[in-house]
């Protein structure tokens, strides 16, 4: 069984920093949710805006960031605090981190950014502090947990429904052929499928471009509409099973022109009948 140990660190001269933290009367929360990200911010009054966010793919983090108060180059501290009204200085340090000048946007990420937000839950303050530029004592920005308990469910919702693909897992897919065949395998057709059900939920998605190849085997005048056919298959996978705009989708046809392998081998001919399939932003 593996323990934990945290230190607790009794800073005397925090007195004496620039402290920042959402009025505890009036603290806002804000959940963005979509299948792509999820998004809990919290905006500090004086100093910017504080964030829990995960991106599909990514890891889970908590991101503070400033308008007013740039680091020097010296070390960014996470910490955790008692809630201001239990009256102690007492902090748990979670991590130090090398900052540079002028940086505005401090990220604390995984586990650490998963223990920041459990300590929330139980009532404590996930703070940053470090050394500004603009102030002549430390900067200190604490998260308020004040409503979180109305905003949690929704951003747990969301977290739980993140896509699974990220768009390089989906961003390019080449298709292999039978001899002399245009079909689909049933893998094939899931595959696409896998990238129309990302395209449909993210935006930033302009087309999907197809391309059709042959090996150099064969009567030559069939290989022009067999790389045709190919492109073609894909093409009309994707619109009619997998439901995706026509308007998004452009192919081309290219014989055994643009190889991908060595034409001399069974094995390298196998791989130049082929569809390569690739989204584009």
């Amino acid at each position: 069984m593996k323990y934990i140990t945290f230190i607790f660190i009794l800073f005397s001269s925090f007195v004496h920093a620039e402290q920042f933290q959402a009025p505890l009367t009036d603290t806002q929360w804000q959940v963005i949710e979509s299948p792509l990200e999820c998004t809990l911010s919290q905006s500090i009054t004086d100093f910017g805006e504080a964030k829990f966010s995960r991106q599909t793919g990514g890891l889970f983090s908590l991101t503070f960031t400033t308008k007013s108060y740039p680091a020097t180059q010296s070390n960014i501290r996470f910490e955790i605090a008692q809630a201001p009204w239990q009256n102690s200085e007492e902090r748990l340090h979670l991590i130090s981190i090398p900052s540079e000048n002028n940086q505005t946007t401090f990220i604390l990420s995984g586990e650490f950014a998963k223990q920041a937000l459990t300590h929330m839950q139980e009532g404590r303050f996930p703070t940053v502090r470090y050394r500004s530029h603009n102030a002549s004592e430390e900067i200190s920005a604490l998260l308020s947990t004040v409503h979180l308990t109305d905003s949690m469910p929704a951003f747990q919702q969301c977290l739980s429904n993140l896509h699974p693909d990220t768009f390089e897992d989906i961003r390019k897919l080449t298709l292999y052929f039978g001899l002399e065949d245009a079909a689909l395998s049933e893998n094939s057709q899931t595959a696409l499928c896998r990238i129309a059900d990302y395209v449909k939920i993210d935006p930033s998605v302009k087309r999907i471009v197809i391309s059709g190849h042959t090996d150099n085997h064969g009567r030559k005048r069939l290989n022009i509409p067999l790389s045709e056919a190919r492109a073609l298959s894909v093409k009309s996978h994707l619109i009619e099973a997998c439901k995706v705009s026509e308007n998004m989708v452009t192919t081309s046809f290219h014989r055994e022109f643009i190889p991908s392998t060595t034409n001399k081998t069974k094995s390298g001919r196998a791989h130049n009948r082929r569809a390569e399939i690739e989204v584009i932003r």
